[in-house]
């Protein structure tokens, strides 16, 4: 799924989380605090789930190799960069 088509999705969710929340709490006797944790509720799963995502998009720290590690790599990989050229 393209990223911002599942950003589109998950934030429409939570959007409409909170608003049926809203208008449900408006059953209740005491409105106000309910309004205000199904609303607290919603910007907090969202924003969890906002940071968990945009740091998978673009992580900060890779996976590190041994310099053997990648020699290998590169060594017995078939699409590795060094089989790209014919060989001599």
């Amino acid at each position: 799924m393209d990223k911002y088509i599942t950003l589109s999705v998950f934030t429409v969710f939570w959007l409409l989380f909170a608003l049926v929340g809203w208008f449900v709490a408006m059953r209740f006797k005491d409105r106000g605090v309910i309004r205000c944790c199904v609303v607290l509720t919603a910007a907090c799963c969202y924003l969890v789930w906002l940071i968990t995502f945009l740091m998978q998009m673009n992580p900060l720290v890779g996976p590190r190799a041994d310099q053997k590690v990648i020699y290998a790599i590169m060594s017995y990989w078939p699409n590795s960069f060094i089989h790209s050229e014919s060989d001599p």
